[in-house]
């Protein structure tokens, strides 16, 4: 509850910060022009984004256990909606705990699984970022791209010490440890990161999978970056889609910042910088098209969300007790 507050308060800051940058007169004038007929594909892409990345979550659990795909589907839908309105990853935390109950999983591997999984989505966006800030002019210097490029290069290389290379994981990990001073925490600490090489040992698979299981994250981003070209285009104006795939990557970067319930203040504040910080878009122009964005994402995320959790016939009740009782012995 006290992130959940400190969350809403950042969002009111950010939202009267972005007030202070834009006009709100030329912004409703914007969005009187709206172009319904180009909400359709609209919609349409942000069904199609969780369905792809229900197909690599079922490759993912592939080897672990058959799921089905329209499960993982609605699994999607209703940690979208629990992400969208309590963003402390609720959802995440719910898809473990459903994988769990309907398929008795372990609770905490399951939960790391899904954490796993959003961490290839990771990997991905900086492995793209780093390619398209060489197609798509943008205002960041090379500074920032040489950090996106080391962070990658890191996460690559501690990724393939604790899936390929577990001994020697094991070792950096034991270096880690002697820092630490007290028994009690290097226990815990031992118990940590046993409990991660096991989870992670999940990625060890054929170079194929890996490989179909990036692929398949390509093309979830390509549908993303399809909702805002069909955003700009619903309010009159057309801007480069390799443009707009770089943009929800970027954006996708901004889920790492803490976020208030409905991501008010957090969506107008970070499309306003990526959009027109980054790529030079008119900032009112810029922020119509976040706005409506925002305002489309809650209807399908409540409409779609409410349609999954009664599909999974998901018990909000039975989720919270299986957190709290997982928080008292995570490992």
């Amino acid at each position: 509850m006290v992130k959940i507050l400190f969350n809403t308060i950042l969002g009111v800051i950010l939202i009267f910060i972005w007030s202070r940058f834009v006009n709100l007169g030329e912004i409703a004038s914007n969005l009187s022009k709206v172009n319904i007929y180009y909400l359709i594909p609209v919609f349409f892409f942000m069904l199609l984004s969780p369905v792809i990345r229900a197909v690599r979550l079922k490759i993912f659990l592939s080897e672990i256990k058959k799921i089905k795909l329209l499960d993982l589907i609605f699994l999607n839908g209703a940690a979208q909606i629990l992400n969208f309105f309590i963003p402390v990853r609720a959802g995440e935390i719910l898809k473990g705990v459903y994988l769990n109950t309907t398929y008795n999983l372990p609770l905490g591997k399951s939960v790391i699984w899904i954490f796993i999984d959003r961490f290839v989505d990771f990997l991905a966006v900086l492995l793209l970022a780093s390619i398209l800030f060489f197609v798509v002019p943008t205002t960041l210097n090379m500074t920032f791209v040489t950090v996106i490029s080391i962070l990658l290069v890191f996460s690559l290389i501690l990724s393939y010490l604790i899936v390929r290379r577990v001994s020697a994981a094991r070792k950096l990990f034991n270096f880690l440890r002697s820092f630490l001073i007290i028994k009690s925490i290097k226990i815990y600490f031992d118990r940590f990161t046993t409990f991660i090489l096991e989870s992670f040992s999940i990625l060890n698979r054929h170079p194929k999978d890996l490989g179909l299981m990036m692929g398949v994250t390509v093309l979830a981003y390509a549908a993303d970056a399809a909702i805002w070209y069909f955003t700009f285009v619903a309010l009159g104006v057309n801007q480069s889609f390799v443009k707009m795939y770089l943009g929800q990557l970027l954006s996708a970067l901004t889920y790492l910042v803490p976020a208030a319930p409905g991501y008010v203040g957090s969506a107008e504040a970070s499309g306003l910088l990526i959009l027109s910080g980054v790529f030079g878009i008119e900032p009112n122009f810029a922020s119509a098209m976040t706005v409506l964005f925002h305002v489309l994402s809650a209807i399908f995320v409540l409409i779609f969300g409410l349609i999954s959790i009664y599909f999974l016939k998901i018990n909000l009740g039975v989720v919270w007790k299986k957190v709290f009782k997982q928080k008292s012995d995570p490992l």
